[in-house]
């Protein structure tokens, strides 16, 4: 019964805001709504839910205060075990640059600079010191 009284209060709903039958069928529909809204029964069932709903708040808002509370912990586990990775993380790279630069070998001089002339033959350029006339 509950459930069909939700849909039909649904689709009353859903007609009122998709209606295209204007401002007048609008306003039969709104003053009909009025009347059923405004009957002791009605009320009665109103007043019948706020009274369940506030018995009720207690209740809800410890169950609240509880999840939040358990879901804040679990977060804050979460996220130290992410730091706590994250560090060891650091902690091997580290290690593993360390490694590999012990390992790299020592830097070669560069060669001398080669270019080809229009004519295909190669010069070598030398520096300033090697080419003094003493």
């Amino acid at each position: 019964m509950k459930g069909k009284l939700l849909f039909v209060v649904g689709l009353a709903t859903g007609y009122v805001l998709g209606t295209r039958a204007g401002r007048e069928r609008y306003e039969q529909i709104k003053s009909a709504a009025e009347r059923v809204w405004n009957q002791p029964s009605v009320q009665q069932g109103v007043d019948t839910a706020k009274e369940f709903a506030l018995a009720r708040v207690g209740d809800v808002s410890d169950k609240v205060l509880d999840g939040t509370k358990k879901l804040v912990r679990q977060a804050t586990k979460a996220a130290s075990s992410v730091q706590e990775a994250a560090a060891e993380g650091a902690s091997e790279a580290k290690t593993a640059a360390k490694t590999s630069a012990a390992k790299k070998p020592a830097a070669k001089k560069p060669a001398a600079k080669s270019s080809t002339t229009k004519s295909g033959a190669k010069t070598t350029s030398k520096s300033s010191s090697d080419t003094s006339d003493s």
